[in-house]
């Protein structure tokens, strides 16, 4: 088992941790764990219903989004420091997508129940949770946007 230091070195060495103090980040790693997966392992499958969020620390992991056709079609393929799943742990809807690890993989993971805790005894650092949470979002939004634009006639 990995101590709480551990865990912040593993967080601090993502893109999240240069959003936060070395403070925050030995709070936020208090209550996540880490997961490991083999190769090919699915780690989520779309329409499942679970509340967290995971950080790469090490491994690849695609995302899949099953069409109307039922083919799959990989959406984007992660690397390590960035992370998934942030719009079923904001909205605790289905998962919109299936996540798969590519490779040997390693992920800290931030469970609702677990940021619910966060919430109660640091407040403010899982209000600033939230709003990096919410301009991720916001950006690939953007960019969703900004590949829909057509020209009206």
């Amino acid at each position: 088992m990995k101590s709480v230091d551990q865990l912040a070195d593993m967080l601090d060495d993502t893109s999240w941790g240069e959003c936060f103090k070395r403070d925050e980040v030995e709070v936020i790693s208090r209550f996540m764990n880490l997961q490991h997966f083999k190769k090919d392992d699915i780690i989520f499958r779309q329409g499942e219903r679970q509340g967290y969020m995971a950080f790469i620390v090490d491994g690849e992991v695609d995302i899949i989004k099953e069409s109307s056709d039922s083919l799959e079609k990989i959406v984007v393929t992660l690397y390590r420091r960035t992370h998934f799943g942030e719009m079923s742990f904001v909205d605790n809807e289905p998962r919109s997508a299936t996540a798969v690890s590519t490779r040997e993989t390693t992920l800290l993971v931030l469970s609702n129940a677990k940021f619910e805790e966060m919430l109660e005894t640091h407040p403010k650092i899982g209000v600033k949770v939230l709003r990096n949470i919410a301009k991720l979002i916001s950006k690939r939004l953007r960019m969703t946007t900004g590949k829909l634009v057509y020209t009206r006639t």
